[in-house]
């Protein structure tokens, strides 16, 4: 897809929305994979990257005071930045409880003289470690924007492709738009945690997945594929969640990943 910018006035809208396609593989085996837009709004010094899907349930949200969907396991890209501070914002599933992890490691971009042009914008190679990944990324000066998807940033220009050497993650610019009115809807926000200390919220999570819903109280129930009620049973529904858990767990951060066994 050819993308073409009209850069001075594109530098000068205050809010804009670029449109990146997203694939990912997905757990330890990397059997499957997974493709789906994201868009990451930018408004001044503040910019969200989120999943349509999560874009419109932050949009609902701002409209209704709910929009809070239930994710099924925690393979989830949701960021945003504001000035010099990056967070990804998880939300447990279940029991939707949400929390913002402050990235704390520093991108030490290294420039290389490959230049390229990708979506019909001429660009330059750089890499990075982050996560325990080696990324490479295609930005272009033209677009004088120092961001990009998911938590990279800080290159002379809008970051318009990176993977990680693996492709395990590929992040590629579609499409972009000015954003008129209210539509940056306010990013979901949460508890601050550290990688460490989410890593042991998750392995304890994937333990007893439905602890904390069974201590509150709440009647579960779940219902078969015609939509028939059933029976409860609490080990059958946590082995289902386990193993989606297993299967879902290739996080960016390859060095923060929980171990589930």
């Amino acid at each position: 897809m050819v993308l073409l910018f009209a850069t001075t006035n594109l530098l000068f809208s205050q809010n804009l929305s670029f449109i990146y396609k997203v694939t990912s593989l997905t757990g330890d085996q990397k059997k499957s994979s997974k493709t789906e837009n994201y868009f990451l709004d930018i408004s001044g010094t503040e910019s969200v990257f989120r999943s349509e899907y999560d874009r419109y349930y932050d949009s609902l949200r701002e409209r209704t005071g709910k929009g809070l969907d239930t994710p099924l396991d925690f393979d989830q890209l949701y960021s945003r930045k504001d000035k010099s501070k990056i967070y990804k914002t998880v939300t447990v599933p279940l029991v939707m409880d949400t929390y913002d992890i402050f990235i704390e490691e520093k991108l030490n971009w290294k420039l290389l003289n490959d230049m390229a042009t990708v979506a019909g914008v001429k660009c330059q190679k750089a890499t990075v470690a982050y996560g325990g990944r080696t990324w490479e990324a295609w930005f272009g000066k033209s677009i004088a924007l120092q961001e990009g998807p998911y938590i990279f940033h800080g290159l002379p220009g809008l970051i318009v492709r990176i993977a990680d050497t693996d492709s395990n993650f590929i992040f590629s610019l579609i499409s972009y738009k000015k954003i008129t009115g209210s539509v940056f809807f306010p990013p979901k926000k949460g508890k601050a945690l550290t990688f460490p200390v989410f890593r042991t919220l998750e392995e304890n999570f994937y333990r007893q997945p439905f602890a904390e819903l069974e201590r509150s109280g709440l009647k579960l129930m779940v219902t078969d594929e015609n939509n028939n009620k059933m029976s409860w049973d609490s080990r059958e529904m946590s082995k289902k969640m386990q193993k989606t858990l297993k299967e879902h767990n290739n996080p960016p951060e390859i060095d923060y990943r929980p171990h589930f066994k």
